[in-house]
């Protein structure tokens, strides 16, 4: 018998916000079930389409290097 999940339990498991994850249901990128006011997540199986933003951060001037930008989410 498949797991049904919670909004929270599914955000928490994916590495998602809990508006992320309704957004997613809303969107059906992952497969849920609207309960009323609530979702029941029946899938787990979401894989993220791009890649994570990167975060710009301000070095000193160097020789006109100016800024640099490194990977990682805001």
């Amino acid at each position: 018998m498949a797991h049904v999940y919670s909004v929270e339990e599914a955000a928490e498991k994916l590495g998602l916000e809990a508006s992320h994850v309704r957004r997613l249901l809303r969107n059906g990128e992952i497969k849920g079930k609207k309960l009323g006011h609530d979702w029941a997540v029946l899938s787990l199986n979401y894989e993220r389409k791009r890649r994570p933003k990167t975060k710009r951060i301000q070095t000193e001037v160097q020789e006109g290097k100016g800024e640099q930008w490194t990977e990682g989410s805001l």
